[in-house]
């Protein structure tokens, strides 16, 4: 919580109970200090604001017909809790209201011009898009809303909220996080186990004012690709699903490590182990993590056939104080079936990508972003290539849990099998005040039948805390961030995408 302000009584009480206090002592009696109470009541909250802008391809726009976005948008949050007494009972709640100042109120107001995309058809004048991901229309939310149980051992939280697990996160990287509606369990068997079970119904985007039951990857939000092309729906409506079902064990001691079990309602289920191992009495400090996922499509299969499998490994080291090091690693075998195409179904012989007819349902989960998925074969039939992991909460949004993800995209953005490697140097003021990240990420897509797709990604954040943060506690004060992202990739005039892509994101904010 950013910046919890008590209300602890009063100067003149505190005087009292400190004379008190020393006339006790001298009468020779020292009776043992009473706990203070936690406040009742406590709030936080901050004030964010960004500037987005993007370059979606050089040479724009007579090349690619790619028009640039820009978006600037303002938050208020306020987070208010109030804990009763002498119970390990809380109640609290999340309000954000954000207004871009541009006079486009919702989504449907980005449906048309003026507040709406406009494409490219010649003109000489080429506007500057919004960039819905900000976004750039009005939120207002109230996105948390809870009764929550805790005590050393229990906890259990109930209704609207936010929850970090690897595939179900805050997503925090714009106004709001993402939220979920359902209830959160967990219990410490002991101080090296944890247990932990949950169900989340509903779902509310980093960029939507409401709850609703479907997620990124069967319906049509604003702030991210949505339902595949080869998957109808019928008038653009949303897939409705039932949410996800969530446990995990968890240990910590001299490593740590956790299993996690997610069911995606008829979409898949997912098994997830990550584990962790610091040397932290050597020098330098060195670590080794370790990703493995496992992901099959489940029920009805909404988005069609998923066949996943996941393998990540990660090592750093703190050579210097402030500095530390890391490379990591991420692997996606690929999966193929030979098949007749059904009717109304088609594949490219030059693109190399599946393509449907009106109404028509292709049931796999395909490769995006121009990665090829599919060859003709010389009898009729057609291999078709998948082996993407389906992330229904964070796709498009890198950010996924997986070791080489970057500011702008990953493996599961590209929803493709495929293999990423990622350097990055963080380095820091004595202070902790500055901040410095630099990466460099490198993924090919493709396979040595159809012809691979090279990308690389270099990101840049920088962040200056304007006081000092505490050494305890949350940071009350004003940051201001920047982050530059730039993407590149190549044979795109075989399999398509734009070969440049640049980012920028600036970032002020103050919490109280």
């Amino acid at each position: 919580m950013r910046g919890m302000r008590q209300f602890n009584g009063t100067i003149f009480a505190c005087s009292l109970v400190a004379l008190l206090g020393t006339a006790t002592h001298a009468l020779g009696a020292t009776p043992p200090p009473k706990p203070t109470p936690a406040p009742a009541f406590s709030y936080s909250g901050f004030v964010r604001s960004y500037y987005f802008t993007r370059q979606n391809a050089s040479g724009y726009p007579q090349t690619f017909k790619a028009i640039n976005q820009a978006t600037f948008n303002t938050a208020v949050s306020l987070h208010a809790q109030y804990a009763f007494p002498n119970s390990p009972i809380t109640v609290g709640g999340t309000y954000l209201y954000a207004n871009p100042l541009n006079g486009c109120p919702s989504p449907v107001s980005h449906l048309s011009l003026s507040c709406g995309k406009e494409t490219f058809t010649g003109q000489a004048t080429v506007p500057t898009n919004p960039d819905d991901t900000l976004p750039g229309f009005v939120l207002s939310t109230l996105y948390e809303a809870y009764v929550q149980y805790k005590d050393p051992k229990l906890y259990i939280k109930l209704g609207d909220q936010v929850i970090t697990t690897p595939w179900a996160n805050p997503s925090d990287s714009r106004l709001k996080p993402v939220a979920f509606e359902g209830g959160d369990l967990s219990y410490k068997f002991n101080k090296s186990w944890t247990g932990e079970a949950a169900y989340m119904d509903r779902f509310e985007s980093r960029a939507s004012s409401a709850f609703d039951n479907a997620t990124l990857l069967t319906s049509h939000p604003v702030d991210a690709p949505g339902v595949a092309a080869n998957i109808f729906t019928l008038g653009g409506s949303s897939i409705t699903t039932s949410g996800f079902g969530y446990a995990r064990l968890g240990f910590t001691g001299n490593f740590t490590a956790n299993l996690h079990y997610y069911a995606f309602m008829n979409i898949a289920n997912a098994l997830w182990v990550d584990g962790k191992y610091t040397w932290a009495k050597s020098f330098a400090k060195p670590f080794i993590a370790i990703q493995l996922g496992s992901e099959q499509n489940a029920g009805s299969a909404v988005i069609g056939k998923i066949s996943s499998t996941v393998f990540g490994i990660q090592a750093g080291i703190s050579p210097w104080k402030n500095v530390d090091f890391a490379v990591g690693y991420n692997v996606l075998p690929e999966r193929s079936d030979i098949l007749t195409l059904p009717a109304g179904v088609s594949c490219s012989s030059s693109k190399h990508q599946i393509s449907t007819g009106p109404g028509v349902t292709f049931p796999y989960f395909l490769p995006s972003g121009g990665t090829a998925n599919c060859l003709p074969n010389a009898d009729g039939t057609t291999t078709v290539y998948y082996g993407g992991w389906a992330s229904p909460y964070t796709d498009s949004y890198a950010t996924d849990v997986l070791f080489t993800t970057s500011i702008s995209q990953g493996l599961i953005d590209r929803r493709s099998s495929g293999q990423g490697l990622k350097f990055a140097l963080t380095l820091q003021t004595a202070d902790h005040r500055g901040r410095f990240i630099a990466s460099r990420a490198l993924y090919t897509y493709g396979n040595s039948v159809i012809g691979t797709q090279p990308t690389q990604e270099t990101n840049l954040d920088a962040t200056w805390f304007f006081r000092k943060p505490p050494s305890t506690g949350p940071y009350h004060g004003l940051l201001i961030r920047h982050r530059y992202a730039e993407r590149t990739q190549n044979n795109t005039l075989v399999f398509g995408g734009s070969p440049l892509f640049k980012y920028n994101r600036t970032q002020l904010e103050f919490d109280f």
